[in-house]
């Protein structure tokens, strides 16, 4: 059954890899070329929170789009629009034109990913959904790492790199808009409320809103730090890359650690993981050991990068069917907001104290998300492990619509939205 889904879709999952591989090239190089043209490190921070800004903006405007000129039309539309973008900014060399056109990558990446999700979720079924939507996480996070390695391939100080990643956004519109399926369905939320949210699991929001914070400050910058303690473009790559290939092996098995135990508990000591990790990679500065730095960033990407399936996951244990798919998009704009935050406090730090306070910042949020759970799991009784949910495995880069339906699959008992509404924001 998988095989028949999969087999029609092989173009749309490959233009989804490419799309995701242009990403993670992009993000590491606008860091290192920012470092190459001497922009300071609060300069680089404000150009990579853009990305997340145009991301939530993006996330809220682009369902009336699809809304009114349907799913094509506006992947073409904003794919032309990335492309564009990234070859600007080698065109433009300034930082707050940088930081416009970052955020104008990060509305056009919000309405891909929000596109070629719900066509996923429109050729698959209720027995396909989850499974399919895993391979494609899986390939998410594959794409992703291959996109660091591509960072050898020209010179970051020159127009090559910026070149390739405006290649591959246009590569991945053509096999796209030559798929032959009908023009999928999108369905929106109908209210959000962000109070109720808090209210309900405050432990989930903490750990969804700090994970945006901690991915946003070490994708931003992470190879902002690696340039400026003197690694080359090979060793950028591998740094970097290390990070995702740890969240990307140890995200399913902590995942399901957390499906047989109380969810708090993996949260809790993933958090303390995490924020010893992060502690590696300054101390292999100090020893200048590149080896113990790699592992390091494999051991921040592997306890660091998979708080956000936990935060959310445990969130879905503690609301109403009915409440999932309002709440889905209410996790995606706490973690957008803990994005734009990440980049900007820790080029704060990074410049005001030294630049291993990237880690040092990493480490202090984990140590906050451990407080919360050991508050919690003191003060509210334990929920009965069969009620909870299934853990959801969630990329560095999905939009809502991904997240809603990997959600809803996790609950049969959801029936599925058959009108669209608009998103109604309380804060």
């Amino acid at each position: 059954m998988l095989k028949q889904t999969l087999f029609p879709i092989w173009s749309l999952l490959f233009g989804i890899a490419i799309l995701t591989m242009a990403s993670a090239l992009q993000s590491s190089l606008i860091g290192i070329r920012a470092s190459i043209e001497d922009f300071n490190t609060t300069a680089t921070g404000l150009i990579m929170s853009s990305y997340y800004l145009g991301f939530v903006i993006g996330s809220l405007l682009v369902p009336n789009w699809v809304k009114n000129v349907g799913h094509i039309r506006v992947f073409a539309a904003v794919a032309s629009l990335a492309s564009i973008t990234i070859l600007m900014q080698s065109v433009v060399v300034n930082p707050w034109f940088w930081m416009l056109m970052r955020m104008g990558t990060g509305l056009c990446y919000a309405a891909l990913f929000i596109v070629t999700e719900s066509w996923l979720n429109e050729i698959a079924t209720n027995k396909t959904r989850g499974r399919l939507f895993s391979i494609y996480i899986i390939e998410i996070w594959a794409s992703q790492t291959l996109g660091q390695f591509l960072l050898n391939l020209s010179p970051p100080s020159g127009y090559g790199l910026f070149i390739l990643t405006s290649v591959l956004i246009s590569l991945a519109l053509v096999p796209l808009l030559l798929v032959r399926t009908p023009s999928p369905t999108i369905h929106i939320p109908e209210k959000l409320n962000i109070l109720s949210l808090v209210k309900t699991a405050p432990l989930g929001v903490t750990g969804v809103t700090i994970a945006g914070v901690t991915s946003g400050a070490l994708l931003g910058l992470g190879a902002l730090y690696a340039k400026s303690i003197g690694m080359n473009v090979a060793e950028i790559s591998l740094f970097i890359g290390a990070s995702y290939v740890g969240g990307m092996l140890l995200q399913w098995p902590i995942g399901k650690l957390s499906d047989r135990q109380d969810r708090r508990v993996t949260i809790l000591w993933v958090s303390i993981v995490g924020a010893l990790s992060a502690f590696i990679v300054p101390l292999g500065g100090s020893l200048n050991n590149q080896l113990v730095m790699m592992m390091g960033m494999f051991a921040v990407g592997a306890f660091v990068f998979p708080m956000y399936s936990l935060a959310s996951s445990h969130m879905n244990d503690q609301l109403r069917p009915e409440q999932i798919l309002s709440a889905s998009s209410g996790m995606i704009l706490l973690n957008g907001v803990g994005g734009m935050i990440g980049p900007l406090a820790a080029a704060a730090l990074m410049d005001t104290i030294r630049i291993d306070a990237l880690f040092w910042f990493v480490a202090a949020l984990n140590i906050v998300v451990s407080l919360v759970a050991l508050y919690r799991i003191h003060y509210q009784p334990a929920m009965i492990i069969e009620d909870q949910g299934d853990q959801i495995p969630v990329a560095l880069t999905v939009s809502s619509v991904a997240t809603a339906e990997m959600l809803v699959d996790a609950d049969s008992s959801i029936t599925p939205v058959e009108e669209s509404h608009e998103v109604e924001i309380k804060l």
